[in-house]
């Protein structure tokens, strides 16, 4: 007979796994505070999108280049926060802000890889837009391109550092934090300094103009072209650049495909602005998740806590599990905030 006494029985299995396996629930629960905290970012995102519709309609070609940035920023960082969170659990360096051979190379790298990315988004973005016919500016895009990536990049990296020793240090795992937050800084950034760019070089003569973008890939790429030549002993800066380059060069081709279809529906997104909104959440909250899941996995590959192996162990399993049971709440509630916020803000929908 049912007494209406509430058991783990009472719920659908999957939740109540995920309460009565206690390291299940602090990792499902410590992503989703990150995730959740990336989803609004992501909206504010979004909102900021919905509302620079007209500076897209004055250079319709910048739509391509948003998709390929914003994921970008979060490749290239997430990255950087999981190789800390590496880092601090194999003990190769302390949360104490102090300078070592790792940190050190692993800030320089993630630097020299923004650097090198920015300009070949660019380039991608003009070739593309150019391919189907939006109106464009080759200048003005790679402005825009390089110096919102430069901006970015400080914070980004930044805030970065912050996540993961902080977290660490409260005994939160760096893993479940760096992957969401830093897309969550990354998407909070990079639209609101993309709109800025435009609006900083759009009263600047074309002359002067490409004085500034020779000289801003003169002071970006130097520098990494000088220290990547340099005889200075730099084992993890050589590792990180030949892993990445590879990777992130094919990330940013996908990133531009995903931004051509933006741009061959550009008419009707600048119509309807409320679709705007969803863009940004929908791109980041899966690749944070699946950048909590590549976390995790590098960590206890590296502490030797499971092996590479067709049959994937229960641990393994585990972690799909809770990627899968996190995608539930979180784009529900992308679809939810992203319908009040339109309500709200008078966007149409």
């Amino acid at each position: 007979m049912d007494t209406g006494k509430f058991t783990l029985t009472t719920i659908p299995l999957p939740i109540a796994y995920a309460i009565k396996d206690k390291p299940f629930f602090k990792d499902f629960k410590e992503s989703f505070i990150s995730l959740f905290l990336c989803t609004v970012g992501d909206l504010i995102s979004g909102v900021v999108m919905g509302v620079f519709t007209s500076s897209l309609a004055t250079l319709p070609a910048l739509i391509i280049l948003i998709p390929a940035a914003i994921g970008m920023r979060g490749n290239i960082f997430a990255s950087f926060g999981s190789r800390l969170g590496t880092y601090l659990h194999t003990g190769q360096i302390d949360p104490t802000f102090k300078p070592s051979k790792p940190l050190n190379q692993s800030i320089t790298s993630s630097t020299a890889l923004a650097f090198i990315m920015n300009i070949l988004l660019g380039l991608l973005a003009v070739a593309v837009a150019n391919t189907i016919g939006l109106k464009t500016s080759f200048t003005d895009m790679m402005l825009i391109s390089i110096i919102a990536g430069v901006l970015s990049a400080f914070f980004m990296l930044l805030f970065a550092i912050l996540i993961a020793f902080l977290g660490y240090k409260h005994g939160w795992d760096p893993d479940n934090l760096t992957a969401p937050l830093i897309t969550l800084i990354g998407d909070m950034l990079t639209l609101p300094l993309l709109f800025l760019s435009l609006n900083l070089i759009s009263g600047i003569e074309t002359h002067l103009k490409e004085i500034i973008l020779i000289v801003l890939i003169i002071t970006t790429i130097l520098p990494v072209i000088n220290y990547s030549l340099s005889k200075k002993p730099k084992d993890y800066y050589n590792k990180i650049m030949k892993e990445s380059l590879p990777i992130l060069t094919l990330c940013g081709i996908l990133g531009i495909l995903s931004g051509t279809f933006l741009g061959t529906k550009i008419e009707s997104l600048i119509t309807i602005p409320g679709l705007l909104i969803l863009i940004p959440p929908f791109l980041e909250d899966g690749g944070a998740m699946g950048g909590i899941l590549a976390a995790r996995l590098s960590s206890m590959l590296h502490l030797g806590l499971t092996e590479y192996n067709l049959k994937p162990p229960w641990k393994i399993i585990h972690m799909f599990l809770l990627v899968h049971l996190l995608g539930i709440p979180v784009f529900t509630l992308v679809a939810v905030f992203a319908s009040i916020v339109s309500q709200l803000m008078n966007i149409h929908t």
